[in-house]
């Protein structure tokens, strides 16, 4: 096992020199730059900073329970405080298009926040969150692809104590997809050092979550104390290049990849996972934090894999906090893509703030965001 890791992270500075000697394919200047996985602190750009993984969900007392109460993220409000169902026309407008109801405005929905300690740019700084999103009145149906297909996501937390946290999920019944339900040791993963034990383990709808402890555990910009040190979301794709170019053309020049110089995966990666088969990895900082997005593209996967719509329980979006989402939407459109909505412009969802929502290839959906740039003509 160690060796195909170890394959991955060896000789950067040399594929780096073999990009810049071999031709590009159709005169593309390399989407892959950087030359080493990429650690630290990202600079903001024309993304601020990550704002949230959006996850529809079926239940958000049983969200907050497994996230807040079991793993120990944060939670926006209080535990106990009401949390209604109100019908919100933005929401509601972005599932116009496509989404395979007839009825959008018949949606209704609530809400939990769950920031996740160690995401900020500086300790005390504005955290990502995990917005889980309780969805009524439209239909749906769960959406759990195998980890191989394109479109599959999930969620890494890196976590100060595995074994007590795993203890936790098992005492509550929670499916622990690691082949013998107990973590896996990692001689080695891109970006990361120091000893690695991991498991995967499902959410309440049967999203993936991984659970990464690292000894020494890494630095954190979360509060002294914190049960978790950081995140990575990760989105299997159907192709690794295009898929990158596209979200860089979106995010800016700012989101920038390292690329695995060799195919990654063995047995021991298999068992950690439930799945089979070699990948090809491909990993960005997200502007203004230390969150890292990997994406994955396995060797031999399904090409007519199944996509979810927005209000299925187990899909997901994530949010980039934008500074200017004129400038993204002029981006979304020279990329030929269409928005969620029918009026395909960021939609207002407070008199000051805007968002809108773009399918990838592989149908997860990438959200952009602002706040203070305008205001809703129509808000009193």
């Amino acid at each position: 096992m160690s060796q195909t890791f170890k394959n991955a992270t060896r000789g950067l500075a040399a594929i780096t020199l073999m990009l810049l000697i071999i031709p590009i394919a159709s005169a593309q200047t390399p989407w892959a730059t950087l030359d080493a996985p990429p650690t630290g602190i990202a600079p903001s750009g024309d993304v601020l900073r990550p704002g949230h993984l959006g996850r529809q969900i079926g239940n958000v007392e049983q969200t907050m329970h497994f996230y807040y109460d079991l793993i120990g993220l944060e939670l926006r409000g209080t535990r106990d405080q009401p949390r209604p169902f109100s019908a919100h026309h933005g929401l509601q407008e972005f599932v116009e298009l496509g989404q395979d109801v007839s009825d959008p405005y018949d949606a209704y929905s609530r809400a939990a926040l769950l920031p996740i300690p160690g995401t900020a740019a500086a300790p005390g700084g504005p955290e990502m969150t995990i917005e889980a999103i309780e969805i009524k009145g439209i239909a749906s149906r769960p959406f759990n692809p195998p980890l191989t297909d394109p479109g599959a996501s999930y969620l890494t937390l890196i976590v100060t104590d595995l074994d007590k946290t795993l203890g936790l999920l098992k005492d509550e019944k929670f499916p622990v997809i690691t082949v013998g339900g107990s973590p896996i040791e990692l001689p080695s993963w891109p970006g990361m050092t120091g000893k690695i034990r991991a498991v995967f383990v499902r959410d309440p709808d049967g999203y993936p979550v991984e659970l990464i402890e690292v000894t020494p555990a890494p630095a954190s910009t979360g509060a002294p104390g914190s049960k978790v040190l950081g995140a990575r979301a990760s989105v299997v794709v159907d192709d690794l290049e295009k898929t990158c170019r596209l979200y860089q053309s979106l995010v800016g020049p700012d989101f920038k990849f390292w690329e695995s110089p060799s195919l990654m995966g063995d047995k021991a990666y298999e068992n950690l996972t439930g799945t089979t088969g070699q990948f090809r990895l491909a990993m960005a900082m997200v502007p203004g934090s230390p969150v890292i997005m990997q994406f994955i593209e396995y060797k031999k996967h399904n090409k007519h894999f199944a996509r979810g719509y927005f209000q299925d329980p187990g899909a997901a979006h994530f949010l980039f906090f934008s500074k200017d989402d004129d400038v993204m939407i002029a981006r979304v459109k020279a990329a030929n893509l269409h928005t969620l909505s029918k009026s395909d412009v960021p939609v207002f969802i407070s008199p000051t703030t805007r968002s809108f929502f773009v399918p990838d290839p592989q149908g997860f959906w990438m959200e952009f965001m602002d706040n203070g740039v305008k205001k809703d003509p129509t808000a009193k």
